[in-house]
């Protein structure tokens, strides 16, 4: 895995920052001296963010587990091995279905025996990860898994590879593999992850992912708001909007979608008639980052929902942002386009130039 070169004395404060050394470093910076970390690799930072899993946050832990199995570091394995294990009942099922996942990421084939352990657990976003997990690393050590190359439009390691190239089959034909719920989880996320693969442009291929949002499972909810964070398209918005402000919604769903609306960073398409769309999909007179603001300082708002929105903010913010610097932005970008990671991965580059203010 590619990474960049740091100082040791960068790296230090990279992980004072992470780790909140001080008391008094908000949280959106955290989140990006992570991603930044995530940059760097190594068995370093894999202890730095191991470090990081004794915070009270529950979005930082989760955000932690993620990092984790995208780094493709096994020196993660046991740490992931003790977040879903939760001996301590320190971590929360969102945390604990993160661990899965990125043991899926990982994609060894001694993570099996962890993953079925927990195919019964109380969590169902647990057990269906766990089950999803499963497939994954069965997928990548068949003889057709590691045959498959990697979607170079797409840098992050998903929880299960696209169905098949996008050429050979229709939008319609992966809807309805995506909408069936005879279907295994594995395989609605295949067709899922090939609506993604259509790109940000495509209004049908993301109209078609927005329906998936009236599923029962908060797990697939969860997945297709994060992949609208990934698209940064603007035809997401409407719905994003939709599952932000619905209290009834599931917690790391609303999380999801605050964090995709933050990465977007834009009120949708100017000019377009909002008049036929439902109350809840349609913009304020803010526009999106005034919903990001209230959900902000909602007191009676889940902590997680809060915190996301606030992250949110932030991402929005630098998004917009015609002249924050970061020292090593030659060394992780060399495009002024917005790549297919979220938004909050992209934040990471103004990391180093952040803490050094403090």
């Amino acid at each position: 895995m590619s990474s960049i070169q740091v100082t040791p004395e960068q790296l230090s404060a990279l992980k004072a920052t992470l780790l909140n050394t001080s008391g008094k470093t908000p949280l959106h910076e955290r989140f990006r001296s992570l991603f930044m970390l995530k940059a760097v690799g190594g068995d370093e930072v894999v202890d730095i963010i191991a470090e990081g899993l004794e915070d009270p946050s529950p979005l930082l832990k989760h955000e932690l587990a993620y990092v984790l199995g995208q780094l493709s570091n096994l020196k993660a394995l046991p740490i992931l091995n003790s977040v879903l294990n939760n001996d301590l009942g320190k971590h929360c099922s969102m945390v604990r279905h993160e661990a899965a996942e990125a043991l899926g990421a990982l994609s060894q084939l001694k993570s099996l025996e962890i993953l079925n352990k927990f195919l019964n657990d109380p969590s169902i976003e647990v057990r269906e990860t766990c089950e999803i997990a499963i497939k994954k690393i069965e997928f990548d050590n068949s003889p057709e898994g590691k045959a498959r190359k990697l979607n170079p439009d797409f840098p992050t390691i998903d929880p299960a590879p696209s169905a098949i190239p996008i050429g050979d089959i229709s939008i319609p034909s992966l809807k309805e593999d995506l909408l069936n719920t005879s279907l295994p989880l594995f395989e609605r996320y295949r067709a899922m992850f090939a609506l993604r693969d259509f790109g940000a442009n495509s209004k049908e291929a993301v109209e078609a992912l927005a329906d998936g949002f009236k599923d029962r499972s908060a797990l697939f909810r969860h997945e297709v708001a994060y992949i609208f964070g990934q698209l940064s398209s603007p035809y997401s918005i409407p719905s994003l909007l939709s599952r932000l402000r619905d209290s009834k919604e599931d917690d790391m769903v609303r999380h999801e979608a605050a964090e995709a609306l933050g990465g977007i960073a834009s009120d949708g398409i100017e000019g377009e008639d909002q008049s036929n769309l439902p109350i809840d999909q349609q913009l304020p007179k803010g526009g999106v980052l005034s919903v990001l603001r209230e959900w902000a300082l909602k007191q009676d708002a889940p902590i997680v929902v809060r915190e996301s929105c606030q992250v949110a903010i932030d991402m929005w913010e630098y998004e917009n942002s015609t002249d924050q610097f970061n020292p090593l932005d030659s060394l992780t970008s060399t495009t002024n386009e917005k790549s297919n990671t979220t938004g909050m991965e992209r934040s990471a580059h103004a990391a180093v130039a952040a803490m050094t203010i403090a």
